[in-house]
């Protein structure tokens, strides 16, 4: 099963962009890197990592390499940036590398690039108080039919590299930062499962994405023997720019949990069973005789579809996950911990079992 990505053209333009002209040597990853790298990226039963040199220049102060990840599973292998910053702070991710972009201010070579790379319109918002490392912090608002995606970052004064997601302290605890960051999108998103749960799994899905419909099982089994001790949350994650129904398949779906939230997990399991069939000219009807077949109040229905909260809650948590490193969907979370599913997502119940015998 391939993964649905999604991850902006202008990131993949920059991850490329690392090693362009040459092939630099690799060299094993040493203890301490590896062990934050592993906190950043999905959790995979077999990796390798190595290191290579950064052909593009870092700010001043900053020092950067490439780092490749290799395995069996394809969907684990990838190449980052690992940056460390003149306080010791780190930064693992996919940069947009701005080199030679035009623009009299940083705004406008933000804006440049995205439009040069990706042919999307961003207005970048710049908070001029510079953080402990010396970089200033963006939110690119990136422009979609459905409101203003915020995606933040930060940037460095000469603008040569924006990061995509922020620096991280050395022996801060990743997971209970991701966590604290979804925690307000959380609380609102469908959840079943135990109230007071030992293990959180958040699933990043998207009705449209043909990778969710197949995985949308995978914690069926799960749920049935830890539905005590297990909270399982659908975190809604439509691409924009690619699934013409996502968005408004996820609004449906959050007007329907909202009256009947029993019902939504039923509303899911249809809408991947029809996926094939929709589109975006027959998605309104069919959630509609859905609604209506399971006896929601219709006005309130209509109302929660048309409402600004659910469309501008939706579009909040597309740019949480694009800041905090969700890179494909599906992609699991568990107690903060991205974690590989691995075929047929029989990586995730032993991983869970093990968290629960802590």
């Amino acid at each position: 099963m391939k993964k649905t990505l999604i991850l902006l053209a202008a990131l993949v333009a920059a991850t490329v962009s690392f090693a362009q002209e040459q092939k630099p040597a690799e060299t094993k990853l040493d203890e301490k890197s590896e062990q934050l790298v592993r906190q950043a990226i999905p959790l995979c039963a077999e990796m390798k990592f190595t290191r290579a040199e950064l052909a593009d220049k870092l700010p001043t102060g900053f020092s950067g390499s490439i780092i490749r990840v290799d395995s069996p599973r394809a969907a684990c292998q990838g190449q980052y940036l690992f940056a460390t910053a003149p306080s010791g702070d780190f930064y693992i991710g996919l940069p947009w590398m701005l080199g030679d972009a035009e623009g009299k201010t940083l705004e406008a070579k933000l804006k440049t690039f995205a439009w040069s790379r990706m042919q999307e319109n961003f207005e970048p918002v710049l908070d001029r108080q510079r953080t402990r490392n010396g970089l200033l912090r963006v939110t690119m608002l990136e422009m979609t039919e459905h409101g203003k995606v915020p995606i933040e970052g930060e940037i460095d004064v000469d603008g040569k590299v924006f990061f995509v997601g922020h620096f991280h302290v050395v022996n801060s605890d990743l997971a209970a930062a991701r966590l604290k960051a979804f925690e307000p999108l959380l609380a609102t998103a469908p959840a079943r499962g135990a109230a007071k749960p030992d293990v959180t799994v958040v699933e990043f899905s998207d009705f449209e994405c043909p990778s969710c419909k197949h995985a949308s099982i995978y914690l069926d089994p799960i749920m049935e023997k830890y539905g005590d001790r297990v909270r399982y949350i659908r975190y809604d994650l439509p691409l924009l720019s690619a699934h013409p129904w996502a968005f408004a398949a996820a609004a449906a779906g959050r007007a329907i949990y909202k009256q009947k939230p029993a019902a939504f997990w039923d509303f899911k399991k249809q809408i991947y069973e029809n996926q094939d069939k929709l589109s975006a000219f027959t998605l309104d009807d069919f959630a509609r005789g859905f609604a209506q077949d399971h006896d929601l109040d219709m006005k309130q229905y209509d109302a929660d579809i048309a409402s600004e909260a659910v469309r501008d809650e939706l579009i909040r948590a597309v740019g949480a996950a694009f800041s905090n490193d969700v890179r494909a969907t599906p992609t699991y979370m568990i107690n903060g911990v991205f974690v590989d599913a691995g075929d047929e997502g029989k990586a995730l119940e032993p991983y869970i079992a093990s968290v629960l015998k802590k």
